[in-house]
C-alpha cells in the first residue's frame, strides 16, 4: 500500500476520485453533504410540480444551505428553474432537459 512513506498510486487515484466527486467544482472546500444528482432525484419522490430548499432538505437529511448550494449550481446550468413567491419563499423545479 505504501512504497518509502508514500501512497501508491492506486490509493492515490482512489482518494483524488473521491476529492473530485465530493468537493466543490474547484476542489477547494468541505466535503459536499448531498451532491447535485441527489437533488435532482429527490425531486422524482416530490408529489407537487415545484418543491422548496427546506422540503428537498429534509427529504435528503442535510441541511438547508447544502440543498441551497446544490440548486444554485443546478440552476446555472440550467437544470433547475426558480420562481420567488413570496417575501422570502423561492420554489424550484427541474427543467425538461434534467
Amino acid at each position: 500500500m505504501f512504497q518509502n512513506n508514500k501512497p501508491c498510486g492506486i490509493l492515490v487515484f482512489l482518494f483524488e476520485g473521491w476529492i473530485q466527486y465530493y468537493m466543490a467544482k474547484d476542489g477547494i472546500g468541505r466535503p459536499r453533504d448531498v451532491t447535485c444528482e441527489d437533488v435532482l432525484t429527490a425531486f422524482d419522490d416530490v408529489d407537487k410540480p415545484v418543491a422548496t430548499g427546506t422540503l428537498l432538505a429534509e427529504m435528503l437529511d442535510v441541511s438547508k444551505q447544502s440543498v441551497l448550494r446544490r440548486l444554485q449550481e443546478l440552476e446555472e446550468e440550467g437544470r433547475v428553474e426558480r420562481w420567488k413567491v413570496g417575501s422570502r419563499a423561492v420554489v424550484w423545479w427541474p427543467t425538461e432537459e434534467s
